[in-house]
């Protein structure tokens, strides 16, 4: 019981790139905080006293990786907790007849986003929907965004909340859906292609806390899950997504990174580019205690693995799972605040050459 644990906790800390099974057992890292304690409580009463104090040691290191004290921070994360939606608000919504709904709200109250894996397109469109409306979400990432799914939603009424879209429905898990209030523009990423799955970036502009137009780019996450015979299509993936923050600028990205922070490669991943450096809005207070997947059956422990990761100009809170029938994953919602940019006149900065100017709207 305390050997499994001891191995795990060393490659954690150890930050070593490994293979099958520690790559799958290290996304379980914060479970073994249980076998830890009870190996305690069983030396203990066996007055083993070395052990005890391993298991102890152990208990209380993982405790501590639990809360990710060095994970990357938002620069004015404090400055949230003066935003309403921080308070228990959620953002409102602009009246429908609004050249842009929701985008005199994004300054004030924030940006509320969701991201869902609608695992092969059978999530429950209605209650994707319904959860929008509930939440007054105004960003929408779906990965293994379908057809079926596409024209569910529309059904449902998903077209009249988030009219702006970039979709790129396909059958199986590959497919990606962004869907807005803010109108959208295509953006190309050089270097994230190729990539087992669609991982979509789109751009937009709200005002920031300061009233002042932001450009903001979104990025709809799927990375190859890490399957003991496809470790190095995961570990391609998640290294492919470093050039979407390689030119900073105000950032999102979201979606089902098939990774935890106990992962080391999604932790270069964050650190991709010292100055501007990835924050995770699940590494901030105790989130990590809402597991995203498997959520498809209540009493299953669960992992995180799907994430809302913001550039540092953007702090983030209110951040809550909520599960949504028909997909083994967790919707994960967060409000973001666009927070001072770091220097004057760097709208423009975070930008990659375009082939054309005229990208397509939705």
């Amino acid at each position: 019981m305390l050997v499994p644990t001891l191995l795990v906790l060393i490659l954690r800390l150890a930050g070593f790139s490994v293979g099958t099974p520690w790559v799958q057992l290290l996304s379980l890292t914060p479970l073994f905080t249980i076998p830890a304690l009870a190996a305690l409580l069983l030396f203990a009463l066996a007055r083993r006293l070395i052990p005890a104090l391993l298991a102890a040691g152990s208990a209380i290191i993982l405790a501590i990786l639990l809360v990710a004290p060095f994970a990357p921070r938002s620069a004015d994360a404090a400055v949230s907790a003066g935003f309403p939606a921080c308070q228990g608000q959620k953002p409102d919504i602009a009246d429908s007849g609004s050249q842009n709904p929701g985008t005199r709200n994004a300054g004030g109250q924030g940006v509320r986003i969701m991201s869902l894996n609608a695992r092969l397109g059978r999530a429950d469109a209605h209650m994707i929907v319904e959860t929008i409306r509930r939440e007054n979400v105004q960003l929408l990432a779906i990965q293994e965004f379908t057809p079926t799914l596409g024209a569910a939603l529309t059904a449902a009424g998903l077209n009249e909340l988030l009219p702006h879209t970039l979709q790129v429905p396909e059958a199986g898990a590959a497919g990606a859906g962004t869907f807005s209030q803010f109108p959208l523009t295509t953006r190309e990423v050089p270097g994230v292609e190729p990539m087992a799955f669609e991982n979509t970036t789109a751009a937009f502009t709200v005002p920031d806390a300061e009233g002042r137009t932001r450009r903001v780019e979104i990025t709809n996450v799927h990375t190859f899950p890490p399957l003991p015979d496809t470790v190095d299509s995961w570990r391609h993936d998640i290294g492919a997504l470093a050039h979407v923050n390689s030119t900073g600028g105000t950032r999102i990205l979201a979606g089902d990174f098939n990774a935890t922070y106990d992962h080391r490669e999604f932790r270069d991943l964050l650190n991709a580019n010292p100055d501007a450096q990835l924050a995770d809005a699940s590494t901030v207070g105790l989130a990590r205690l809402q597991p995203t997947w498997p959520r498809d059956h209540m009493l299953s422990p669960g992992i995180v693995i799907d994430h809302v990761l913001t550039s540092p100009d953007v702090s983030t809170c209110g951040y809550t799972t909520q599960r949504i029938p028909g997909s083994d994953h967790a919707a994960v919602l967060v409000t973001l605040h666009f927070g001072q940019l770091p220097t004057p006149g760097s709208e423009s900065q975070g930008t990659y050459p375009q082939p054309s100017p005229g990208s397509p709207t939705h």
